[in-house]
């Protein structure tokens, strides 16, 4: 009976043993190296990036590029990039970018309603996708807390409106050595602050932001929203108007938010901290969604991920930003609503920190990047806003010399 047994388990081994002879060998992956561009990263965390996904797929190393310019202008020459929506136009205009439909459509890991509404939509042109978005950056309300308790002045609160705005702007203004309000007057921001006022008065500059087919500068609503705009700096002079302003040059407001005269500033989410400034910020702080009006409103920009349309090895391109897309970045915040509400991205950005940006992500506006051609027209604005900040002209005058000199 025991050489019957034996005989038995030895059969059965046997035919492991030719099974496993059997067996299909897969071959090795061919090494591949592919080149990633993206902003400079004081954080270092692209390189730990690159690290963990080459420990994952390790016949796969990425190179990376990091640069203070555009990365559109690496585009031709790279394999994968990081870039604002607001650089899809050249993009496109180029040809140096990859059609991303068909990988999104056969890749089941990638749930489209995990993304935030309306980061998507701004990568789509022509029934294309020519991105995957990453994160996104919005507009926000800093205050600086050591001078709200210098003033014995509560500090403002989510949910606040034009009129608390206004309210804890007077709370902490002693003109002419502090103001409430730093006001933007001679940067990008300057543009920026009284369009978002029209948008929370229920005004447009367009009379559709995704697809304008003509401008709506004067509508009255808009004048009704300048009107307030200009009321901060000569009436109740809460903020530096822009012949105090000029004094400082282009140190202004940054020097003065520094020496703790300015209460309040707007500035982008990424900017929390000081941590894009070159020094940090050496006050305790706080970030706040704007405040609203008839609407509540920010913008907002989402930087998205590509593949630059000549590269030689699309499906390892598509692993990394596939791969990039499940990342937390240090500055945005995610454009994946899972990761954007995990515990993990709560640690990271902290939780009075999470709130506001989450609040104003629901309140921001995802602008068309068609709308940066409209150079003409978004020029005659911005000179209107600058003649109303300057006291040249009453908030009429000034969006009715915009509508007829650069509306369409």
């Amino acid at each position: 009976m025991l050489i019957k047994r034996l005989g038995v388990w030895c059969a059965l081994l046997g035919m492991v043993l030719l099974m496993a002879g059997c067996e299909k060998v897969l071959p090795t992956p061919e090494p591949v190296i592919i080149t990633f561009v993206h902003p400079q990263d004081r954080t270092g965390q692209y390189q730990t990036w690159a690290e963990q996904f080459h420990a994952q797929y390790p016949h796969i190393t990425v190179e990376l590029v990091p640069t203070e310019n555009s990365p559109t202008t690496l585009a031709k020459e790279k394999d994968t990039f990081i870039a604002s929506q607001f650089e899809i136009a050249s993009l496109l205009q180029q040809d140096v970018v990859m059609n991303l439909a068909s990988f999104v459509e056969q890749d089941e890991s990638i749930q489209l309603n995990d993304f935030y509404p309306g980061t998507l939509d701004v990568f789509v042109s022509e029934g294309k996708r020519w991105g995957i978005p990453f994160g996104v950056d919005m507009m926000m309300m800093y205050y600086n807390k050591d001078v709200f308790d210098r003033f014995g002045a509560a500090y403002p609160q989510i949910g606040w409106t034009w009129g608390n705005f206004l309210e804890s702007a007077l709370a902490v203004t002693n003109p002419p050595n502090g103001y409430g309000y730093g006001m933007h007057h001679n940067n990008l921001y300057a543009t920026y602050e009284p369009i978002i006022l029209i948008y929370q008065h229920g005004g447009r500059i367009f009379d559709n932001l995704q697809q304008p087919d003509h401008t709506t500068f004067n509508d009255p609503l808009n004048i009704e929203a300048m009107e307030y705009y200009a009321s901060l700096m000569y009436q109740h002079e809460v903020a530096p108007t822009a012949a105090e302003a000029e004094q400082q040059g282009q140190a202004y407001p940054w020097r003065g938010i520094y020496e703790g005269r300015f209460g309040m500033w707007l500035g982008m989410y990424t900017e929390r901290g000081g941590q894009l400034w070159g020094r940090g910020w050496d006050f305790a702080w706080g970030v706040l969604p704007l405040p609203r009006d008839e609407n509540a409103a920010t913008l907002g920009s989402v930087s998205g991920l590509f593949i630059a349309a000549h590269t030689a090895h699309p499906d390892e391109c598509w692993l990394w930003i596939k791969f990039l897309s499940r990342q937390m970045s240090p500055t945005l915040i995610p454009a994946r609503q899972s990761l954007a509400t995990s515990k993990d991205y709560t640690q990271l950005a902290g939780t009075d920190v999470l709130e506001a940006a989450q609040t104003a992500m629901q309140e921001t506006m995802m602008v068309n990047p068609a709308l940066v051609g409209f150079d003409e027209a978004l020029g005659a604005l911005s000179e209107a806003f600058e003649a109303i900040r300057k006291g040249e002209l009453t908030p009429t005058e000034a969006l009715d010399a915009a509508q007829e000199q650069g509306g369409f």
